[in-house]
């Protein structure tokens, strides 16, 4: 009987880290096997210059110079609505490209589909996976 309520008690645990792991992935709109797509253009000292350039204009207002999501715009006090530490996403390229491409509004983030080319948005993909450790 014990094994049983064991493996209940992981089958709950599961569920509760599933719904967990979705809710925090609310309002994106990103399309199915964008975990799988990977970045187009080849990740080159100069595609990695050009995407901090990019992102220098257009992200680190939010996320900061080092990605770290403590950029001059973020209001300190809202601890509920932070831009993500982009130092510590695990999201493949994919998912960081339609993240940035079509943005969300709870809690805000710009869509930069109006504002930047794919390759520009590929080359942001590229500046901010670099930042990983």
């Amino acid at each position: 009987m014990l094994s049983s309520a064991s493996s209940v008690s992981s089958v709950v645990a599961s569920f509760f880290v599933f719904g967990v792991l979705v809710a925090a992935q609310t309002g994106w709109t990103i399309p199915q096997g964008a975990n799988t797509e990977t970045n187009p253009l080849a990740t080159t000292p100069e595609v990695i210059k050009r995407g901090e350039s990019l992102y220098k204009s257009n992200c680190a207002g939010c996320h900061g110079p080092k990605g770290m999501g403590d950029g001059p715009n973020v209001d300190r006090q809202d601890r509920k609505n932070r831009p993500a530490n982009l130092t510590l996403s695990r999201n493949p390229d994919g998912v960081v490209f339609y993240k940035l491409w079509n943005g969300r509004k709870d809690p805000d983030m710009p869509a930069f589909k109006s504002r930047l080319t794919k390759d520009e948005a590929w080359a942001v993909v590229a500046y901010v996976t670099s930042l990983r450790p």
